[in-house]
C-alpha cells in the first residue's frame, strides 16, 4: 500500500517488518480551493504550493500496516489494506468520538507527522500544511521585532517549582489572612504557600499564553494552592466545589510533569465516566497547544477499541480513562504503565458510589509505587479518606469551601409530596413561568421510568422532553446533550 511518510493512517496494524515506496499525491489545483461536493477529475495536478508543503512524502516510508477489525463476539482479528483516500469527498463523516479532520470536519483517518493534527486525506493535509505556514508568515511579516515571543519549545530538559520572591516575601499572618478570605484550610507537613497569578508558577510562555486564551485569567482558590502543591510532586487529597477549577488545578501538575519526562505514558487521569473523561481531554489539549511532543489518548468504554489501541502507540503523554476500559487493556499487555509519573484520580468519591474501587486499585499495581498520586472529590466522605490512606504517602489535605457540604452555587428545596401525587405536583412546577426556567433535569430510579415520564410530561405540558438512560446507544446520549 503507498502512503505518504507524513501521513500515519489510524488503524491498527501488525508489525511484518516490511516497508513500502511512496507515491507523490496529485490533489487537483482546484480541489485544493474548491467546495468538498465539488467534483474533481481523475488525473490531478499538484499545486506548487502544496508540492513544496509535501515534497518530503516522496521518500520511502514505512508501511503503516493493516487495518485490524475487532469483530464483536469474536477473539479473532481480520487484517485489510485500503489506499489513502486523496481526496476529501470520498471519505466518510466522523461518527460521534472519532477523531475530525482539522479542514472539512470528516473522519480524521490519518495523522500529519509535522503537525499532530487529524486529517482525512492527502487533499486536506495539503491544505492544512499550507495554512499553517500561511499563519507563520503572517506572525513574522506582521511582527517581525516579536518573533521571539512567539511559543517556543522548552529550552530545559526539567522543571522544578521554585516559590515566586511575591510569594516569598508575604509575611505568614498575611499568607495566613489570604487563606482565610478564600476558604482554603491544608493540612500536611511543609505545605507550599498559594499564587495569586499563574506567572508565579514559572510556567513555558506557551503554557502560559495557552492559559490565557482559555479564559484562566486569575487562578480560583483551589487552584492558588493545589497547583504549587501538585508542581512539587506532592501526593494530594483536593476537595472543592463543582465548578470551582479542579480539573485545571490537577492538569497544570499533570502538563508540566509529562512535558519533561521521556517515557510514554507519564500520567494517567481516571474518570467515573466517559462523558467526564471526554470534557477533561478536551480540556487537556486547550493547554497543551503548542507544546512539544504533548499527546493525549482518551480510552473509555462504548467507543471502539481499536482506535484507542492505535492511538496508545503514539508515543502518547497522557491517558485519560474510565477505570474498566483502561483495566481490560492493561491486561491485555497493551500497554506498560511502569513509567508513569503521575496518576490523578478525579470525582473520586463518585468513583466509589459506583463500585469502581477495586478496579482503580486493581490499575495501581501496575503503576511503581513512588508515582505520584492525586485524589479529587467533590465531599470527602469516610470511605475517601480510607482510600487516601491506602493510596497516598505523606499527602497534602486540601479543602476550598466548606468541607463536606453540598455545592454552596445550588439552591436546594424539598419538598414533601406523596407517592401519587408525584407526577401531578412535576406538572405543576413545569407550568410554573416563575419556578421552572428551562432546561431541567429530572431524576428517576429506573429506566422504564424515565422513558415513560419524558411521554407524560411531552403530552401533558407540551415541552420537549427526551430521556437518557445507559440502554441508549452512546451516540444518542450525545446527541441529546448537544441540543
Amino acid at each position: 500500500m503507498f502512503v505518504p511518510r507524513a501521513l500515519k493512517v489510524k488503524r491498527n496494524a501488525h508489525d511484518d517488518g516490511k516497508g513500502c515506496v511512496a507515491k507523490k499525491a496529485k490533489p487537483e489545483a482546484e480541489a485544493l480551493g474548491g467546495d468538498e461536493g465539488s467534483g474533481h477529475p481523475a488525473e490531478a495536478v499538484v499545486t506548487e504550493e502544496a508540492k513544496a508543503a509535501d515534497r518530503h512524502s516522496a521518500e520511502l516510508c514505512p508501511c503503516p500496516g493493516a487495518l485490524l477489525e475487532a469483530e464483536q463476539g469474536a477473539k479473532d482479528n481480520h487484517v485489510s489494506e485500503e489506499p489513502v483516500k486523496s481526496f476529501s469527498r470520498t471519505q466518510r463523516w466522523a461518527a460521534p468520538g472519532e477523531p475530525v479532520c482539522v479542514v472539512c470536519g470528516r473522519y480524521g483517518e490519518y495523522i500529519c507527522d509535522e503537525t499532530d493534527e487529524d486529517v482525512c486525506s492527502l487533499e486536506c493535509k495539503a491544505k492544512h500544511l499550507l495554512q499553517v505556514k500561511g499563519r507563520e508568515e503572517k506572525v513574522a511579516l506582521s511582527s517581525p521585532q516579536e518573533a521571539g515571543s512567539w511559543p517556543q519549545s522548552p529550552v530545559h530538559t526539567s522543571y522544578v517549582y521554585k516559590e515566586h520572591p511575591f510569594i516569598s516575601g508575604l509575611q505568614e499572618d498575611q499568607v495566613e489572612n489570604l487563606k482565610c478570605q478564600l476558604g482554603i484550610s491544608v493540612q500536611g507537613q511543609d505545605v507550599a504557600r498559594p499564587i495569586t497569578d499563574f506567572e508565579h508558577c514559572g510556567f513555558p510562555e506557551a503554557l502560559n499564553l495557552n492559559l490565557k486564551a482559555a479564559g484562566y485569567e486569575v487562578p480560583t482558590p483551589i487552584q492558588m494552592q493545589m497547583t504549587p502543591v501538585g508542581l512539587l510532586g506532592r501526593d494530594v487529597l483536593a476537595s472543592a466545589d463543582t465548578g470551582s477549577g479542579k480539573t485545571a488545578a490537577f492538569l497544570l501538575p499533570v502538563i508540566i510533569r509529562a512535558l519533561f519526562e521521556s517515557t510514554s505514558p507519564s500520567a494517567v487521569i481516571l474518570t467515573p465516566t466517559r462523558e467526564l473523561a471526554i470534557q477533561i481531554e478536551r480540556q487537556a489539549k486547550e493547554l497543551m497547544k503548542g507544546l512539544p511532543r504533548m499527546k493525549t489518548v482518551l480510552l473509555v468504554g462504548g467507543l471502539p477499541l481499536p482506535p484507542q489501541l492505535y492511538r496508545l502507540r503514539q508515543h502518547v503523554k497522557v491517558v485519560i480513562a474510565t477505570p474498566g476500559r483502561l483495566l481490560d487493556i492493561v491486561k491485555q499487555s497493551s500497554v506498560q504503565l511502569s513509567g508513569v509519573k503521575i496518576v490523578v484520580v478525579d470525582e473520586a468519591d463518585t468513583m466509589l458510589k459506583m463500585g469502581f474501587q477495586q478496579q482503580v486499585l486493581d490499575i495501581l499495581e501496575h503503576v511503581p509505587h513512588y508515582c505520584q498520586t492525586i485524589l479529587v472529590s467533590a465531599t470527602i466522605p469516610a470511605s475517601i479518606e480510607q482510600l487516601a490512606s491506602q493510596l497516598l504517602h505523606d499527602p497534602v489535605r486540601i479543602v476550598a469551601g466548606e468541607k463536606n457540604l453540598p455545592c454552596s452555587n445550588v439552591r436546594q428545596i424539598i419538598l414533601w409530596v406523596e407517592e401519587p401525587a408525584k407526577k401531578k405536583k412535576l406538572f405543576e412546577i413545569l407550568n410554573d413561568k416563575k419556578l421552572f426556567k428551562p432546561p431541567v433535569l429530572v431524576f428517576v430510579d429506573c429506566r422504564l421510568g424515565a422513558d415513560l415520564l419524558s411521554e407524560a410530561v411531552q403530552k401533558v405540558t407540551g415541552l420537549r422532553s427526551v430521556s437518557m438512560h445507559s440502554e441508549k446507544p452512546q451516540t444518542e446520549r450525545k446527541a441529546i446533550l448537544e441540543v
